[in-house]
């Protein structure tokens, strides 16, 4: 994982390449072109995300590329010197995104208590980004306490809320201090979720520096008039 400085500037392409492996290949080039460190798709295995009457599996199995793709993907970053991060959702996601060279997986909130998930990630993937939002501190504080040091040494805790997109006033900032007090000596991230055509898309990032964070996220699209997903 490359770094500006103290900061890691990671490029969100979630869901933005829709199941197309050359829309994949270009986001990470978006990403390049905007001097991220780093580019992040969402790794997506329908089967582990839901069953097959839920309304968005057609959406998710859309979204199911093969490991030639991703590592076709993975081949462009590289070539762009960008780090390789993806969101995984179970084993075989994570099986993948390892199996392709990720430098990073990252762990939603609602994968949280999934302890089989979590520690295959702490244990195999190189560094684990881990949305802490909506989880109590003291559930933070008892997944701490069961990692270890050496799992804690490869974690970046993330907060953020997520919403499609986040008003400004529910991203509630202040919270960053709390939690860096509430756990000192862990690397903090902020997920930012601004509506792309606002103001504050410019800099409400910016705002969360002075809480030491040592990652800001990011949503990257091609071009807004396409409307892809999560643009």
């Amino acid at each position: 994982m490359t770094s500006r400085g103290q900061v890691t500037i990671v490029a969100e392409a979630a869901q933005g390449f829709e199941g197309d492996p050359g829309l994949a290949r270009l986001l990470a080039r978006v990403a390049g072109a905007g001097r991220a460190d780093m580019v992040k798709y969402q790794l997506v295995c329908a089967d582990e995300l839901a069953t097959a009457d839920y309304p968005y599996y057609p959406l998710f199995k859309k979204l199911e590329m093969p490991f030639e793709a991703w590592q076709a993907v993975a081949n462009e970053a590289s070539r762009l010197k960008l780090g390789l991060a993806f969101d995984v959702f179970g084993g075989d996601s994570l099986r993948l995104a390892l199996a392709v060279g990720a430098d990073a997986v990252k762990i939603h909130a609602t994968d949280f208590f999934n302890e089989a998930l979590v520690d295959a990630a702490l244990r195999e993937a190189p560094k684990v980004l881990f949305s802490v939002s909506g989880i109590l501190v003291e559930e933070v504080e008892a997944f701490l306490a069961r990692c270890g040091a050496v799992g804690r040494g490869k974690l970046t805790l993330l907060y953020g809320f997520q919403n499609e997109p986040t008003a400004t006033s529910d991203n509630n900032l202040w919270r960053l201090a709390s939690l860096r007090e509430r756990f000192s000596g862990l690397e903090f991230g902020f997920m930012d979720h601004a509506e792309g055509a606002s103001d504050e898309a410019g800099w409400l990032s910016v705002l969360a520096l002075p809480f030491g964070v040592t990652l800001l996220e990011k949503h990257i699209t091609l071009d807004r008039s396409l409307a892809l997903e999560d643009w």
